[in-house]
């Protein structure tokens, strides 16, 4: 079963584990194999609503981070900000458990759709999210990286 905690400054050492066990995905990122404490934190700043942040436990153990806003100030869009699966949890269901459960609760607040940003060279982010439903409507350019937008009709 899967256990939802709400992310924040005291979660710090359970999203750098989670993380770090992800070294591609902090290489295309960070530029950095390993991340450390204060990456996280930087990430951490700011979580309030509409944005939400969430640590999500299976068996007690650390399975994943995801990341969830209401409403992008860029575009007035809801967008699934961040989803990551813990290295040792990976192909076994989890991230389509939670990006479910999202999904989910936003169609309970009648959200036409919902948007995401894939980093280039992202593939196994692209293979997941394409199988979500989600389709490729846009490239954008941030901080020097091209980011592949993609949304799907809720």
């Amino acid at each position: 079963m899967l256990i939802w905690e709400q992310s924040g400054l005291e979660k710090v050492m359970d999203e750098l584990e989670i993380m770090n066990s992800n070294p591609f995905y902090n290489e295309l990122f960070y530029g950095k194999g390993k991340v450390e404490p204060k990456d996280i934190l930087e990430e951490l700043q700011d979580i309030k609503p509409p944005r939400f942040r969430y640590v999500v436990k299976e068996n007690g153990k650390n399975a994943a981070i995801v990341e969830y806003l209401l409403n992008n100030p860029k575009d007035g869009k809801p967008w699934i900000g961040f989803l990551m699966v813990a290295k040792g949890y990976q192909k076994q269901g989890i991230a389509r458990k939670v990006y479910t459960a999202c999904e989910q609760e936003l169609r309970k607040m009648k959200l036409a759709a919902l948007r995401l940003g894939i980093l280039n060279g992202n593939s196994p982010a692209f293979s997941f999210w394409s199988r979500m439903g989600f389709s490729e409507i846009n490239i954008k350019e941030s901080q020097g990286r091209k980011i592949h937008i993609f949304e799907k009709q809720l």
